[in-house]
């Protein structure tokens, strides 16, 4: 798909917001020559996934601001590897731009030879969001908070099962993460993609998952599942009554995020231009808010901190597929 700069809406009705209309005047004010010819962004991802969606809403944006044609290309599998190890590879010019969050951290310890170096291949640019997972159960689950299902747990040792959207997924490695700070045995069943994960739990085939707050709020509102928790240092303003697993077990995160990235080597100036041009689209009041409705937490960063969570993706995600030893192959 490609974004051209005009004022024709071309975003899909997965995210139904108004096109921006700015003039690139303000981005070409410093006198150097970047943009002069079209981007590309490389998404390692199957189309219509949440990244690939705030993707493309970035790239219709940034078209607009920057006065060039930005189109998105599509490049998943092996877990995002193969679209990423691609962008590792591509000239270093600022013409070619890659999305890519949480893998970024775990995917080294889960797969034998990812392609590329987390820490060395890219130049973080900026972060489009933060979603926060949220521990589900059946309405009929005996438990309403994560201290009960902690007992109910402890009650059945190798009784319980979550289910997850693949091994070494984020949604996987969260319930390793909450087994390993509760102390709990709990089975792992890994699903083909979030749909059927989510619907194991309704279908009451499996006990629990931990899913992003924005796929699962409408089957809680609906009265399907019963969220006990969302899964990030602070609650949410969607669901302000929803309290945090770390109110229980301190110091238990697992969000996923998503930011946008470039090869090594890429122009410091340019780096500074898009992070500028990604934070403004971000702070927009007709972009930030339909993000936040679908359940995202919008976040402004440098890039030198979108690095940093690289980092601690790393240490936290290596330190918890270590002990538990899980593997793609």
């Amino acid at each position: 798909m490609t974004f051209r700069p005009t004022r024709r809406a071309v975003m899909s009705a997965a995210v139904a917001l108004p096109t921006l209309i700015k003039s690139s005047a303000s981005w070409a004010a410093d006198g150097d020559s970047y943009p002069n010819r079209r981007i590309r962004i490389i998404v390692p991802f199957l189309a219509g996934g949440a990244a690939d969606i705030v993707a493309r809403l970035v790239g219709q944006h940034l078209a607009e601001m920057l006065g060039q044609t930005v189109y998105c290309e599509n490049r998943p599998g092996a877990g995002s590897n193969i679209g990423t190890a691609y962008a590792a590879g591509l000239p270093p010019d600022g013409y070619n731009l890659l999305v890519q969050g949480n893998p970024l951290g775990s995917n080294i310890f889960l797969f034998k030879n990812v392609g590329y170096d987390p820490k060395t291949s890219f130049a973080p640019i900026a972060m489009h969001y933060r979603d926060f997972n949220t521990l589900i159960v059946h309405p009929d689950f005996p438990a309403n908070s994560v201290k009960e299902l902690i007992s109910v747990v402890k009650e059945k040792p190798n009784g319980m099962t979550f289910s997850s959207s693949g091994n070494g997924t984020s949604t996987h490695l969260a319930g390793e993460l909450f087994k390993q700070m509760a102390g709990l045995q709990i089975t792992h069943v890994p699903y083909r993609g979030v749909p059927p994960a989510v619907e194991a739990v309704v279908g009451k085939h499996v006990d629990m998952m931990f899913a992003g707050f924005g796929v699962v709020s409408s089957q809680v509102k609906a009265g399907n599942l019963k969220a006990l928790a969302v899964t990030g240092i602070h609650r949410i303003k969607q669901a302000p009554d929803l309290p945090t697993v770390a109110e229980t077990l301190p110091g238990f995160e697992a969000t996923t995020w998503t930011g946008m990235f470039a090869p090594a080597g890429t122009p410091e100036p340019v780096i500074r231009k898009l992070n500028a041009a990604i934070n403004t689209i971000l702070d927009r009041s007709d972009v930030g808010p339909g993000l936040e409705a679908r359940g995202f937490i919008v976040e402004h960063m440098t890039p030198e901190r979108v690095g940093e969570e690289v980092e601690r993706d790393s240490v936290r995600w290596g330190d918890v597929i270590k002990k538990t030893g899980a593997h793609v192959e």
